[in-house]
């Protein structure tokens, strides 16, 4: 059954990736998002229903354009499968299919639409070589909303159980809640701290490089990572993009397809390290800890 939901989750996440890729090419061009029909790249005209199927019309069409027959962007099928195997991750992070229950879907939303957010500032770095505002804010603001309301839910259930229990209600007077409120604000305020910190870093970098090696949208991508990823694994979602984002350029100069003097894209780096301590960074910061303990 959950396969079924998996196979079902990349169909959806595939679909809207096509949109997502729309997105990405559109607002760097200033061009209206949600009106207006697709059209080719090269003859203008605009897409039949046919050309719209997610991944399989770009494998029925050969990778051209089925008026012009002028090759199509290798980002069409690449942003739908990403898109697809990102909403894969937020059902698998999510624990929704394992465990489903009001916090778990709420949980899956998150990721869903914070992913959908990584993938347009992902394609529109690697296309244009900006991380836009309007995706970076939206992003941040819904993330805050997101934090604000898990914490308060969380809270809410918790006083709940207690009331309906004596042994809760013995706690509720012994202070035992208040502990857990001063404890989840003092989380909120870590987070915040985490993601103001690599903001920080990420400033200085700027500073230090003259704009060269980072740009300003990277500043607030760290923000918005650090939000997102929480605390202390913000700063291991930035390590990662890091350590990711060196492999590659050390790959391109061994190759001579790129100079020391030449930039890349840092963003969709950071957005790996992000999506990876997601999934693993509990784990790697529990063995790497426990390693420093023995």
């Amino acid at each position: 059954m959950q396969t079924l939901c998996y196979i079902f989750l990349f169909l959806g996440g595939a679909l809207i990736g096509s949109f997502l890729n729309l997105v990405s090419d559109r607002l760097p061009k200033r061009k209206l998002i949600i009106f207006g029909r697709s059209k080719c790249d090269f003859c203008n005209k605009p897409l039949e229903p046919r050309n719209l199927f997610p991944i399989f019309s770009f494998l029925f069409q050969k990778g051209r354009c089925s008026f012009c027959k002028k090759k199509l962007s290798l980002y069409y099928p690449l942003s739908e499968i990403l898109s697809g195997l990102l909403f894969i991750v937020a059902g698998y992070a999510s624990r929704f299919f394992q465990v489903p229950s009001f916090a778990t879907l709420i949980t899956f939303i998150f990721y869903a639409v914070v992913f959908s957010f990584y993938l347009i500032i992902s394609l529109t770095d690697l296309k244009k070589c900006i991380i836009p505002d309007e995706v970076v804010y939206p992003a941040i603001g819904f993330t805050v909303l997101y934090i604000l309301f898990s914490r308060a839910y969380d809270f809410l259930t918790m006083k709940k159980a207690l009331s309906n229990d004596q042994l809760g209600v013995y706690l509720i007077k012994v202070g035992y809640l208040n502990s857990q409120l001063m404890f989840a604000l003092k989380n909120l305020g870590l987070v915040l701290l985490g993601a103001v910190i690599i903001c920080l870093f990420f400033m200085f970098l700027v500073w230090i490089t003259k704009g060269r090696g980072m740009g300003w949208g990277d500043v607030k991508l760290g923000f918005l990572i650090g939000l997102v990823n929480g605390f202390p694994y913000g700063f291991e979602a930035i390590f990662f993009g890091f350590v990711l984002g060196a492999l590659y350029s050390l790959i391109l100069i061994i190759s001579k397809r790129k100079t020391m003097k030449d930039t890349i894209a840092f963003g969709p780096f950071l957005i790996m390290g992000s999506v990876l301590t997601l999934l693993y960074g509990v784990r790697i910061f529990d063995w790497y800890t426990s390693i420093g303990m023995r």
